[in-house]
């Protein structure tokens, strides 16, 4: 579990101490308060300790006088650890690149510039490689594979990989070939966009590298054709028996029309490609029910509540950084869905964003981190011991948290 963040110019945030030791954690402010800046950072940190260097989001410090620095606390199963890095962007004028990590209170290595240094037995006496190249990648790399610091890099390489950030405002639109490629006569025609096994396959190379594009469609056929227990998790939770908004995913095989030129120039012949076609079947209940949609076709709502839960279980990460999961989500659905996450809480993570009252009460008092700005720098404190008490009191006796809170 990340336990601690503290953030050191970037973007908004001079001199930020977050706490994050609960399984949800919600980041609560106005518009413009940062709280989308602290996501970014926890992000940017899980990847510039893992060698993620195409993130997303680079350093944008406050003043480029001088350097960005993080401080993050984790805890894995090996024990407590804490990582520590300062770097300068360009084109500052003093080239700042230091890093550390500590488990349990021990100094595990140190770096300066090129130069990593560590106390642990067999490690040579310095260790050199470029201040593009990241220091725990690259010694999984050049380190024997039975060397014991490779026991203790690699879970926490692999821990911090899989922590995410997911904005959810991404365009509901996914690349398909359109429905006009679709053989004439097949019942498929006019429900869905289709995946072509080309495609599928290209992104099958692309997640096997840890870069496969985030689309839905594309996770879904794979559950489907390499993880059918997994698959069928997810369609629990979406169906009758669990959220109630899909009665079922259909994924079938269908070829697609095409055209390719015989040898002989002034001859064309009509060639066809295999493909999946996908759609999905609303709930018993629901506008639409025993009829079949595209994955364009959903409504909003359900749109976020299944790309949410297929991150969650195709993904395992171990760590959902979000963006206000309550947009577009009717407020009893949101209160399933807050629990289904709760129950994955033991394997993710999440720390969210949010606007809503309700997510503010699914919460608790204990996750709930109030963002402020104040002369343009954001500002983190969580509930204090007295406001805790006050807040289960409150929330016994008067109303909700959300209420609680207008009174702080």
């Amino acid at each position: 579990m990340l336990d601690f963040i503290e953030i050191n110019n970037f973007r908004s945030c001079e001199n930020v101490h977050l706490r994050l030791d609960e399984p949800v954690v919600a980041l609560l402010g106005k518009n413009g308060a940062g709280k989308t800046n602290l996501l970014h950072a926890i992000q940017l940190v899980a990847d510039l300790c893992t060698g993620e260097a195409e993130s997303a989001f680079s350093l944008h410090p406050r003043d480029q006088s001088k350097p960005t620095g993080f401080r993050l606390k984790f805890t894995l199963a090996g024990g407590a650890f804490e990582y520590q890095t300062r770097r300068s962007s360009i084109p500052a004028k003093t080239e700042v690149f230091e890093e550390s990590l500590d488990k349990n209170g021990s100094r595990l290595f140190t770096r300066e510039g090129e130069v990593t240094r560590s106390a642990i037995d067999g490690f040579p006496s310095e260790a050199r490689f470029g201040t593009r190249a990241a220091t725990m990648p690259t010694l999984l790399q050049i380190l024997p594979t039975d060397h014991p610091f490779v026991s203790t890099l690699k879970p926490v390489v692999e821990y911090l990989r899989s922590v995410r950030y997911y904005s959810l405002l991404q365009g509901f639109q996914e690349h398909a070939s359109g429905p006009s490629r679709l053989v004439a006569g097949d019942q498929w025609a006019d429900l869905s966009p289709v995946i072509e096994v080309s495609r599928y396959e290209a992104w099958k190379a692309e997640l096997a590298h840890g870069r496969a594009r985030r689309s839905v469609q594309l996770r879904l056929l794979h559950l489907f054709l390499t993880d059918r227990p997994s698959f069928d998790e997810l369609k629990t939770l979406l169906g009758d028996d669990g959220l109630g908004l899909l009665a079922d995913i259909r994924i079938e095989d269908v070829r697609l029309r095409g055209r390719s030129v015989a040898p002989r120039a002034d001859k064309v012949e009509e060639a066809f490609e295999t493909a999946y076609a996908l759609s999905f079947v609303p709930g018993t209940g629901l506008a639409g029910a025993g009829r079949s949609f595209r994955y364009s076709g959903l409504s909003a709502g359900t749109w976020r509540i299944l790309q949410l839960l297929t991150y969650l279980v195709f993904d395992k990460n171990s760590c959902m950084l979000l963006e206000q999961p309550e947009d577009s989500i009717h407020p009893g659905l949101l209160a399933k869905a807050i629990d289904i996450l709760r129950t994955y809480s033991a394997r993710t993570q999440l720390i969210c964003t949010t606007h809503s009252p309700r997510v503010m009460n699914l919460v608790g008092p204990a996750g709930i981190r109030l963002v402020t700005a104040v002369s343009g720098s954001t500002r983190v404190a969580s509930l204090s011991d007295t406001d805790l008490i006050a807040a289960k009191g409150y929330l016994q006796d008067e109303g909700t948290l959300a209420e609680f809170l207008d009174t702080l």
